[in-house]
């Protein structure tokens, strides 16, 4: 590998015998180098390739500030969440996520940790994030013998499910709290709480955040059912009662966040409030 550019002396950016350009890391491997020097395989503890140029340039400017053992440990985790999630998660996980585990570590030394309001809505929209994130605190403890509050979890998973959906983080914020939202009005609405071990509520859990996030990405909906006019008058008499939750989750949504959801949206939410309400007789 030919040496592009000296970050520090543990960090380098070199191009493969592919002509890529990747980030290098190795205790010692930057000293002395200059451009165009060549690097041996052996000295290099891990890769990093990143394409996109920008998140490349975060990339650089963060090995320059935060210790090599923060970066090679979120590495790891990476690599562990890309395990569980084999779909292609966006890039700039490593880069966000090294930011942010280096800074709650250095709070978390200075005596400061920060609540996370979202924590329960996280751990009902996005149970298998946050549980990803209750890993990434326990090996923390682990391997760097630092403790950190069941918040951070829910930090880390915000992260995870921003590389997920590639959504502004802004957005997942919004997302969770609308999921949660349109939950609490349906048990609301039926007066009982749902089987969150149910099938019926995973399919209703998975179709909410796939709406909220075609609301958020400002994607237009499915506009098919609403055009059987038969249909949608049967589902409207045999689903009267969930059809009208169905609408209060509607008015919710456009109240709270001005988006608004159509009529194939009003006609398929009926149908998972049917089946995911087990004890309400209509």
């Amino acid at each position: 590998m030919k040496v592009v550019k000296v970050i520090n002396n543990n960090n380098l950016c070199v191009l493969d015998d592919n002509g890529r350009e990747q980030i290098v890391s190795g205790k010692g491997i930057g000293f002395g180098k200059k451009y165009g020097d060549m690097v041996e395989v052996s000295q290099i503890q891990k890769t990093y390739l990143i394409t996109d140029s920008e998140l490349q340039k975060k990339m650089i400017s963060m090995l320059k500030e935060i210790p090599s053992e923060y970066m090679f440990f979120t590495n790891d985790m990476v690599e562990h969440i890309k395990k569980v999630y084999p779909s292609k998660l966006n890039e700039s996980l490593l880069v966000t996520l090294s930011d942010h585990i280096a800074f709650a570590i250095e709070r978390k030394k200075s005596g400061i940790e920060f609540t996370n309001p979202l924590i329960d809505s996280i751990r009902e929209a996005y149970p298998e994030e946050l549980s990803l994130g209750e890993y990434c605190v326990e090996q923390i403890r682990e391997r760097l013998d630092i403790a950190m509050s069941k918040d951070e979890a829910g930090f880390i998973a915000m992260h995870i499910i921003n590389a997920r959906l590639d959504i502004k983080m802004s957005d997942v914020y919004e997302i969770t709290k609308m999921i949660n939202g349109c939950i609490e009005i349906a048990e609301y609405y039926y007066q009982e709480k749902f089987q969150k071990d149910s099938v019926s509520y995973e399919r209703f859990l998975t179709h909410l955040k796939y709406l909220a996030q075609r609301l958020f990405q400002n994607k237009p909906l499915p506009q098919n059912l609403s055009d059987d006019v038969t249909f949608v008058a049967m589902i409207k008499k045999t689903c009267n009662k969930h059809y009208k939750c169905a609408m209060c989750i509607q008015e919710y949504i456009l109240k709270t966040y001005k988006k608004d959801i159509n009529d194939d949206e009003l006609i398929t939410l009926a149908i998972h409030l049917k089946k995911v309400s087990i004890k309400a007789d209509f």
